[in-house]
């Protein structure tokens, strides 16, 4: 049977295979050809690869062999196999056909070049397995070359197993069996055994090599983890860890011609142990006073300049942030923080320059990925520290033009009590039991009589009542009233349980014009509508590409989808007949293609934060994402339906959504402008900026609730530029509400609002 092959002889499959290549960006291999100048003719060069493959004219070019020296002991070292940019495509094609079925056949226990996997979660599965304590010593171990020693017929015989095509098994055998050359030499090496290490089928081969060996260990009946070809067990006794480690080096002599290095180590878990570049003891993680001068010498010697860090420096300090960042305690990152804030004092002191102004030197810190909560909250201090320093070491101390400076104060001044007016305009009440009153101070919110806040009424705009029991004074209500402040009810779920409202929302309604409007007039409504929505998501996923891009590869392609759905849209628009009938059904058809992108690049971008977001879910959700955008959707769309009342529309009559009894459809309409930017570009950064959020049983914890909604509120508060003026966002809302009334009243042209990203 052929089936894996017909697919892999494809040319969306190797298109596909391409794109990956060159997100990675690999370098290539023997025939010195580039990613750049394979770009070139791409399509030229993936047609003459694919009638290769299809006519079994494929053979891939000889490794390239380079040597490293190997992070424990630098006298030895590391063969690297660098195959060439086509040969690389062919293995990324045969790797995403193998790899789901090597993983249904995996085991849970091994953590090394797996999706979902990693370093990271192999760490956290060992401190988890630490807390049982019956187990009081660890078995260290690890596999002698282990690359190097993997016998090609068990290879293939475990090949075999997985994938019944004997096509595609003839043709790893001969990428793994293939020669190398060496850099140093340029000889003809012939490869017996081992398969290269830098190739891209590697690492799944490897890990279909131990999966056998994986299942003896979980068989073994203790705790068991393995990264590549290191890994080690949990044990009761000494005697059981000698008694594991004899049976493993047997096994693994016996049936994979493998042997373990020496010595293997017995520790006490008492006494702590090495795992992976970290050490473990007490349930807790760090890293050695060695290791942290290592890691403290490696960011000194980061290539910066103005333009921030090189290409090879960019991946060495995200290799750091990205894996010790997530697990070392706050006094070892702020080490390596402070190495950071070192190193780039030390560019500036250098003579040979590389910041070369003060300008450049805050974009620099604006990249620096520092990774302690000290660091992160100080980065202005910091800041300004190393500005300070800047213009000290180059002697610029004239200081900035007098109008230029104190325009800068007024800036300052200006951002810091905007914060304060958005903190201050919107009232969030959660606790329980609490009491909102008016007094001749203030708005107070008190408990059992003691004062918990205090609010000046001319500040507030909105409040907000999560908290169960809440109670408040008729003074409160009669002033909210006269004063159009309204009060918004919700329960845990973030349903909204209602409103209290004044009666001068309701006054001079244009619920008959809107009612009376034709189907080109809710047609061209419902196209500006979702323009808005798709426009707004493409802008917030650029704004969170320019700063992730370099950090997670995966991004790029997903990218690339979501641009190709929005270019897609605009021709739609183009080309769109509004006096069709059927008009919404095609519009929200392209929508929703839009939408699958749009999620789907999120759960890219989320993916290393571990809280499990796979897709956009409405009612039901249980994951932490899902409920904290189901809530701040809730408290947005209360705004909305608010905003229609005071421009005097139905928000029962809608243009895209059915109109049915009982449900706002104009609201649901006008939400989608602004769901992007009002509330997924809160969720996703409190998870980016790891606040403590949680949810149990599908419900919010209260601390969450009470975090997403007092950002939500902040957020609707804050200003930005809107047709040249600055204004809140909910006075965006309300001026967007005005303008859609307009179209209905006198046809004035409706623009959706459009953010800046």
């Amino acid at each position: 049977m052929k089936f894996l092959f017909n697919i892999l002889c494809r040319e969306t499959t190797l298109y596909q295979a391409w794109k990956r290549v060159k997100a990675k960006g690999s370098v290539g291999g023997v025939d010195g050809v580039t990613l750049l100048d394979f770009d070139k003719n791409k399509w030229s060069q993936l047609k003459a690869l694919l009638d290769e493959l299809k006519t079994s004219r494929w053979s891939p070019l000889p490794y390239w062999e380079i040597e490293v020296s190997k992070t424990k002991n630098p006298d030895e070292k590391r063969r690297l196999g660098m195959t060439t940019i086509r040969d690389k495509i062919v293995q990324q094609a045969i790797k995403d056909l193998l790899e789901p079925r090597c993983e249904r056949q995996f085991c849970g226990n091994s953590y090394g070049y797996r999706p979902g996997k990693g370093a990271t979660k192999a760490i956290r599965r060992v401190l988890q397995e630490c807390r049982d304590e019956k187990y009081q010593f660890v078995l260290r171990l690890d596999i002698d070359n282990f690359f190097d020693n993997i016998d090609h017929d068990i290879l293939q015989r475990r090949l075999a197993t997985i994938c019944s095509d004997e096509e595609v098994v003839r043709l790893v055998m001969l990428i793994v069996k293939m020669g190398r050359v060496q850099q140093s030499s340029g000889r003809w090496i012939q490869t017996q055994e081992g398969t290269p290490q830098g190739a891209i089928l590697s690492p799944l081969l490897s890990n279909l090599y131990l999966s056998s060996f994986d299942q003896y260990a979980v068989s073994r009946g203790v705790p068991y983890i393995r990264y590549a070809d290191d890994f080690l067990f949990l044990c009761e006794t000494a005697e059981q860890a000698e008694d594991i480690y004899q049976r493993t080096a047997q096994h693994l002599q016996e049936r994979l011609k493998l042997s373990l290095n020496e010595p293997h180590c017995v520790i006490p878990l008492s006494e702590g142990f090495d795992f992976l570049g970290v050490a473990i003891k007490n349930h807790q993680v760090s890293i050695t006073e060695e290791k942290r001068k290592q890691l403290c010498n490696d960011i000194r010697s980061l290539a910066i300049d103005s333009n921030g860090f090189s290409a090879k420096s960019k991946r060495a300090i995200d290799g750091i942030t990205r894996y010790y960042g997530k697990l070392l305690p706050q006094e070892d990152l702020e080490a390596l923080d402070n190495a950071l804030v070192e190193r780039v004092k030390e560019i500036i002191e250098s003579t040979e320059g590389g910041i070369n102004s003060k300008t450049a030197l805050r974009f620099v810190v604006n990249l620096l990925p520092f990774m302690s909560k000290r660091y992160h909250e100080q980065v202005k201090v910091i800041t300004e520290d190393l500005v300070e320093h800047f213009v000290s070491v180059k002697g610029k101390d004239q200081l900035e033009d007098s109008e230029q400076k104190n325009k800068k104060l007024i800036q300052q001044r200006k951002k810091e009590f905007r914060l304060k007016e958005a903190e201050a305009s919107g009232l969030l009440v959660n606790k329980p039991g609490a009491f909102i009153g008016l007094t001749s101070r203030g708005v107070t919110v008190s408990k059992k009589g003691k004062l918990l806040a205090r609010y000046h009424p001319g500040n507030l705009s909105h409040i907000v009542i999560t908290g169960r029991g809440v109670s408040m004074s008729s003074n409160l209500l009669d002033y909210c009233m006269a004063n159009k402040i309204p009060i918004d009810i919700f329960d845990k779920q973030g349903t909204h349980i209602g409103s209290f409202l004044s009666t001068q929302f309701m006054q001079s309604t244009l619920w008959e014009q809107q009612a009376m409007a034709g189907v080109k007039q809710r047609n061209t409504i419902a196209l500006s509508i979702i323009e808005g929505k798709v426009k707004n998501q493409h802008a917030l996923l650029k704004y969170f590409h320019k700063y992730h891009k370099l950090n997670f590869p995966n991004l790029s392609p997903a990218m690339e989808q979501m641009n190709g759905a929005v270019d897609h849209f605009k021709t739609f628009k183009k080309e769109a007949n509004l006096s069709e009938e059927n008009f919404t059904a095609k519009l929200m058809g392209h929508e929703a293609q839009v939408a699958i992108c749009y999620w789907g690049y999120i759960r890219e971008l989320l993916m290393d934060d571990e809280v499990g977001f796979v897709s956009r879910e409405h009612q039901g959700a249980q994951d932490l994402v899902n409920c904290m955008l189901n809530y701040g959707y809730s408290m947005l769309y209360v705004r909305i339906w608010q905003s229609l009342l005071v421009a005097k529309l139905n928000p029962f009559d809608g243009v895209i959504h059915a109109r049915r009894d009982g449900k706002p459809a104009l609201v649901y309409d006008m939400i989608e402008i602004f769901r992007s930017q009002v509330v997924d570009r809160i969720v996703i950064s409190l998870v980016q900026k790891g606040y403590d959020l949680g949810v149990n049983n599908g419900l919010l914890t209260d601390s969450t609730r009470q975090t997403l909604a007092k950002a939500v509120m902040e957020r609707l508060a804050r200003y930005e530029k809107y047709k040249g003026q600055e204004m809140k966002m909910e006075q965006i809302i309300e001026r967007q509400t005005k303008q859609l009334a307009e179209f209905f009243a006198s046809g004035e042209k409706f623009k959706p609002y459009i953010a800046k990203w």
